[in-house]
């Protein structure tokens, strides 16, 4: 990217700390702080990625959660879990390598409009012991994408995927196999943390939070596991401005960069209180942008948002269950370091 973007796929200075509070049914609060400016562990040699469905994973240069993934036997190839695509994408170079067959041409929405791309005919894709057939993929290229590939949520609909920053695993399943996430029967979430459970619906494939405001405003919250940065739309941004009178002066511009190459202009600023079901974050960045996503999801004219990676791995784990229609936020203990990970 450019000096001056942000994008989906590289990350440049943390601007802000982050500060989590989980919401009890009482009303009280327990304030976790996270220092986004603290530096990552150095990566290890390595290690083979396990053959179920728990996956050792890597992170890209947008700290997003990267998986292995093999594509009609061959690989693995590295994807980015993008909770926030509503299909997966292979890059080019992975559909030449793996011969793959020429299905078409079909429309890609990104945050800037809509453009044309080749189709790949996949047989088998597989992600541990979950695989998926007879799929046809768009295909970008690499260097836009910046990965092998997006998992998107044609492969993780109706099954329950978590997203673990402490161990850096990758967990997918069918929806509500394994133990129910809970302090007392979960071996790797420490027992002193409660998870938070925030329901959710459908909204053309993607799992929406209803239950969630910015500041004193309502907003349709989105989990965006593709997204470098949280953004909200103009209509959010409008809101807020209204119920905070000198938040239009904190905003600045600045370009934003989809996965897939396209750009768009944007403001950032730090944003008021953002509580998602019984959670409240606090001194998050958010940029503002009209992207065309929101139309899409026909959420141009209400508040939305979509929470990006920059949140989401400052948590021990993020849990999306489809099937259930609910995410899971289990908080990170206070000064916990992750360990270090590195894909193949």
């Amino acid at each position: 990217m450019s000096a001056e973007g942000w994008s989906r796929r590289s990350l440049a200075a943390a601007l802000a700390p982050i500060m989590l509070a989980a919401c009890t049914a009482t009303g009280s609060r327990r304030v976790i702080s996270v220092n986004l400016l603290d530096t990552e562990p150095k990566p290890e040699p390595p290690t083979q990625a396990d053959a179920g469905a728990q996956l050792e994973t890597a992170f890209d240069e947008a700290k997003r959660m990267v998986v292995p993934v093999f594509i009609n036997g061959k690989g693995p190839f590295g994807f980015v879990v993008d909770t926030g695509a509503n299909r997966s994408v292979v890059a080019t170079e992975i559909a030449t390598a793996c011969g793959l067959g020429s299905a078409g041409q079909a429309d890609v929405h990104g945050i800037a409009g809509v453009e044309p791309a080749d189709l790949a005919t996949v047989r088998r894709l597989a992600v541990g012991q979950v695989v998926s057939s007879s799929l046809e993929l768009p295909v970008v290229s690499r260097a836009r994408l910046g990965a092998d590939g997006l998992l998107g949520v044609d492969i993780l609909r109706g099954r329950r995927m978590s997203l673990d920053f402490a161990q850096n695993r990758f967990e997918i399943s069918a929806s509500g196999v394994g133990a129910e996430i809970g302090r007392d029967n979960n071996s790797r979430i420490p027992s002193h943390v409660d998870p938070i459970h925030v329901a959710a619906t459908y909204r053309f494939g993607q799992l929406v939070i209803l239950d969630a405001q910015v500041g004193k405003v309502p907003v349709s919250a989105f989990i965006d596991s593709g997204s470098q940065v949280t953004v909200g739309n103009r209509a959010l941004r409008d809101a807020v401005v209204r119920t905070v009178p000198d938040f239009g002066v904190r905003l600045a511009p600045v370009p934003l960069i989809s996965a897939t190459g396209q750009t768009a202009m944007g403001e950032f600023a730090p944003l008021p209180t953002l509580r998602l079901g019984g959670m409240a974050v606090n001194q998050v960045i958010g940029i503002f942008a009209e992207l065309h996503i929101f139309d899409l999801w026909k959420l141009s004219d209400r508040p939305a948002i979509l929470i990006g990676v920059d949140v989401l791995r400052h948590f021990h784990d993020v849990t999306l269950d489809f099937g259930r229609r609910e995410v899971i936020f289990t908080p990170a203990l206070p000064g916990a370091r992750k360990p270090a990970a590195a894909f193949y």
